[in-house]
């Protein structure tokens, strides 16, 4: 069976179409998670300031910028960091959790019933977090050097989560098994997770030029928006993935 991205493409508009308000939801209650995180930090205005401003904007690089800092600048810094690394992980956790279990509930031939969708959620939810830590500080490495392999490896790991789902390897073999079937299917993978970096790229470019709007609604906009498609993304990915197991 021959697997191309027009059918991949049609398959995902039909399921985006049919399931928008759960999707719609589910980014929603994420976009929440991140806010009411955000809300606990409570990080010090001060490096807020720094990041927003032009000090950060004016260094030659993040090791520029924090040599320049104070002890306790650093300190901050570190700790608001930690807390925004567990925010992104908790949220995309979520997402992530609750778009798979909606896939595999409407998918299943004889539809599970609620209480056995929730439990696949919570069994999966912890090994999810630890899969995309673990591929987000790869990722990030990456994106340290150049962007360029930062891309790269997103595209190679962007199934790993998928595979995860399935319940039958480990988290390092969902790794390998990602980096294989993605390095070989690379146009099919590769399109749908640039396809979705560019509209993140371009939603972020566009809404924080409203600068006449409140921070926190654009905040909440933004968010919803990138969520909504990086959900799109998973479906893509993970039909992709089932008709590969088909073949």
């Amino acid at each position: 069976m021959f697997i191309t991205i027009r059918e991949l493409y049609n398959d995902t508009s039909h399921f985006v179409s049919k399931e928008i308000k759960s999707i719609f939801f589910i980014s929603i209650i994420s976009t929440l998670i991140s806010i009411i995180i955000n809300i606990l930090i409570k990080p010090d205005m001060h490096i807020i300031s720094m990041i927003e401003n032009n000090r950060f904007i004016n260094s030659y690089s993040v090791f520029d910028f924090i040599n320049n800092m104070s002890e306790y600048e650093k300190k901050e810094l570190l700790k608001y960091s930690i807390f925004k690394i567990i925010e992104f992980l908790t949220s995309k956790t979520f997402l992530l959790g609750s778009i798979i279990t909606l896939i595999t509930y409407l998918s299943s031939n004889k539809q599970k019933r609620i209480t056995l969708s929730l439990m696949f959620f919570i069994k999966i939810i912890p090994s999810l977090f630890v899969l995309n830590c673990i591929t987000n500080i790869i990722i990030q490495i990456g994106f340290m050097f150049f962007i360029i392999p930062g891309i790269f490896l997103s595209i190679l790991l962007a199934l790993s989560p998928i595979i995860l789902s399935f319940q039958k390897n480990t988290l390092m073999e969902s790794i390998r098994l990602s980096i294989s079937i993605s390095w070989k299917y690379i146009n099919i993978v590769g399109t749908g997770v640039l396809f979705w970096m560019c509209v993140k790229f371009i939603s972020t470019k566009v809404l924080l030029h409203f600068h006449f709007i409140n921070k926190n609604f654009i905040f909440f906009i933004l968010n919803v928006n990138i969520n909504i498609f990086f959900s799109i993304l998973t479906i893509y990915l993970f039909r992709f993935y089932m008709l590969l197991l088909r073949t």
